[in-house]
């Protein structure tokens, strides 16, 4: 998993997803000269997996001739500070380092009050900080100019007096370059007479002494009062080096900050201290941010909840798949999501693994194979990027001496959905609540499994219903796909695809029970008891879930025997429906693909029909047979009422070359001449027609 990971940052910012999101950057990144727009805070919200973090490694390299500064907060160690002065400390050195050809960017009244802040941390963390500012910063100092600093001495003084050590202080302070100049002095003077407005204090000398009191006292608020100055006065420097006249004739990007995991509790911190300074500032600011979170963080929720916005209105970015437009949640917060990547990118991503292998990959002898390689790909993972370089890689590393069936068959081993279910699923997800996921994948969504109580164990405790709960209600974490239409079955809490399939398989290889109960079996069994239970209550229309679960068990006959009663009772089209319903049941097998090949296993599946002691109409074999065929083919390219995102399970393995598309055809022409409507007969033959083709052309 390690090399694929390599090979995602390698495809970072090649898809067109990526693309339109930097190129949206790109726009608010560049700069006129004179011109001062109001520039937003974009959040990206994604699930684990979806390349939040190569996106914004491929962000930084880009605008790497410019001011930029990343942090990635999962990376700080258990030693280190997570405060928000000492996030915003690594920004000001990033921000502050070298670029040719434009201005160095300064900031003398963010300085004094950092300092003045942080005096009472850790000694040794201080001086390893002072000589890492050393080297960053590339210190100029000498410029004159000694009338005009009585200010900022008086500040100096003031901060090595609260700290102890004068010495240390002034070395710091001197590590900023533009400090000995006239217009520095004149600035922090200017600045800091703001922030005394702000934050109260007679003199200069009492704004700092008094927010390094709030700092360090035990308050909360008052420790919040602290920092929301710190913040204030890191914008105000960077509006005064945008607005200043060499600043502006100068300077051709704004500032980019890009802040990697932000649903954590310190990147929460800073995002809500970051998004009020810049309220409150009463004047726009040159800082690009391009925030990324795997979960709502509580600043967006609260800010939410003035607008009345959720997450569904978010999908509202991504309208034209190729122009990224995020959602303002207000004046300085828009928000939209990382989606998956669609076909045409998948094919890209498959196109490029191809041409890098240093011998050519045999293809198999399929119309269009390379299309077809895309087409699989796309079916299996629906486009999530980490599953993606996953499964791309796997096939296309395999010996040549391999058949493809082999590799299909051979794809999804045991390690391989391990490692996926481990990077998919949430962070600290514990072995009982992903075995308990697992079950509930079974069910046609997540609300039915909820509702199963034979589906839950009895020691299963309250913390683990609970926890089902959370993760149900949070699309970030089910990975679900929002349609923004109503293009689905309804409002149902749905598993991605994705994510569905892999649980299915590691329930399949799940080890029996004490009593010897296959872990597949109870789950079946467990759903299917509450669909009883729903018809015994007289809900009718849960009929075909119970087919559903019978399929799903391996028991053909009663999932045909209903789908045959259904016929000619309700219209053609409902019914081809159902049929699509019933197809999404799914096969047990352990690695994704059937061990036999497609026509073998739907000999057998139907083996049942030659016997000769149940005789049985010509239209219930029809009806089996073409169930059969369904359930283990893929669904056609060309189905409006199946080719929904939101659909919970689709499986190309079981008949990756769509084998049986013309046994399929030939039945749905069989059913059709055994109808007499005019309309039924009209949409069977189209349905036949649907099958004439392939699913990847």
């Amino acid at each position: 998993m390690r090399e694929l990971a390599g090979d995602a940052l390698e495809l970072a910012g090649r898809s067109e997803r990526d693309r339109a999101i930097r190129e949206w950057v790109r726009t608010w990144f560049l700069r006129t000269k004179g011109v001062h727009p109001e520039l937003p805070t974009l959040l990206l919200l994604g699930a684990r997996g979806s390349g939040k973090t190569t996106l914004l490694h491929h962000l930084r390299h880009w605008a790497a001739a410019g001011p930029v500064a990343h942090l990635d907060l999962s990376r700080l160690g258990d030693t280190e500070s997570a405060k928000p002065i000492d996030l915003l400390a690594r920004i000001v050195f990033d921000l502050h380092a070298d670029k040719p050809r434009v201005p160095k960017l300064t900031f003398p009244t963010y300085g004094v009050l950092a300092l003045a802040l942080s005096t009472r941390v850790d000694r040794d963390s201080r001086a390893t900080a002072v000589q890492q500012m050393r080297a960053a910063l590339n210190a100029r100092t000498g410029r004159g100019g000694e009338h005009m600093r009585g200010v900022v001495e008086a500040l100096v003084d003031t901060a090595a007096a609260i700290a102890g050590s004068p010495a240390a202080v002034g070395a710091a302070l001197r590590l900023l370059p533009g400090w000995d100049s006239d217009w520095a002095s004149v600035r922090t003077r200017r600045q800091l007479v703001r922030l005394r407005r702000r934050y109260g204090g007679g003199s200069h000398q009492d704004v700092v002494v008094s927010l390094n009191r709030l700092y360090n006292e035990q308050e909360e608020a008052e420790r919040r009062l602290a920092e929301a100055a710190l913040f204030d006065a890191f914008l105000a420097d960077l509006h005064d080096a945008y607005r200043s006249r060499r600043g502006n004739h100068h300077r051709t990007s704004h500032c980019l900050l890009l802040l990697d995991n932000a649903d954590s509790k310190q990147g929460d911190d800073f995002l809500r201290l970051l998004l009020e300074a810049r309220d409150r500032a009463g004047h726009s600011d040159p800082l690009l941010v391009v925030a990324t979170a795997a979960a709502r963080p509580e600043v967006l929720m609260r800010r939410e909840g003035s607008t009345g916005r959720d997450h569904h209105g978010y999908q509202r970015a991504w309208e034209d798949a190729r122009r990224f437009r995020p959602v303002p949640v207000d004046d300085v917060l828009h928000v939209g999501p990382l989606r998956n990547l669609d076909a045409r990118e998948v094919d890209a991503v498959v196109e490029s693994a191809l041409r890098s292998q240093a011998r050519q990959v045999e293809l198999p002898e399929v119309d269009n194979a390379g299309q077809w390689l895309g087409w699989l790909v796309h079916q299996l993972t629906r486009g999530q990027p980490a599953a993606t370089a996953a499964v791309v890689g796997t096939l296309c590393l395999r010996g040549d001496a391999e058949t493809w069936p082999d590799r299909l068959r051979q794809l999804f081993t045991p390690d391989l959905v391990g490692a996926l279910l481990d990077r998919l699923l949430p962070q600290r997800t514990s072995p009982e609540f992903r075995a308990q996921l697992a079950r509930a994948a079974v069910a046609v969504n997540l609300g039915d499994a909820g509702a199963a109580r034979d589906l839950w164990e009895e020691d299963a405790g309250e913390a683990l219903g609970s926890e089902f709960r959370h993760f149900s209600g949070d699309p970030l974490r089910t990975m679900r796909i929002e349609t923004g239409d109503d293009r689905t079955d309804g409002a149902h809490e749905m598993l991605h695809p994705l994510l569905r399939f892999l649980l299915l398989r590691e329930l399949a290889g799940a080890p029996p029970a004490d009593d010897g109960t296959e872990a597949w079996e109870a789950a079946q069994t467990a759903l299917g008891n509450r669909v009883r239970s729903r018809l015994a209550e007289g809900h009718e229309d849960d009929r075909w879930a119970l087919a559903y679960h019978d399929l799903a068990s391996g028991r053909l006959e009663s999932a045909a025997r209903y789908l045959d009663g259904r016929f000619t009772q309700i219209p053609a089209a409902e019914w081809c429906t159902e049929l699509c319903r019933l197809r999404r049941a799914p096969i047990r097998t352990r690695g994704g693909a059937p061990p036999e090949p497609p026509r073998r296993l739907f000999r057998d599946l139907v083996a049942f029909l030659a016997d000769d002691g149940r005789p049985r109409s010509a239209r219930t074999k029809t009806v089996t047979r073409l169930l059969a065929a369904c359930w283990i083919s893929p669904e056609p390219a060309d189905d409006p009422a199946t080719d929904r995102v939101g659909d919970p399970y689709r499986n190309p393995l079981g008949d990756p070359f769509a084998d049986l598309y013309d046994d399929i055809r030939e039945e749905f022409l069989t059913l059709r001449g055994m109808v007499d409507d005019g309309t039924d007969r009209h949409v069977l033959l189209l349905k036949s027609e649907q099958y004439r083709g392939r699913p990847w052309w």
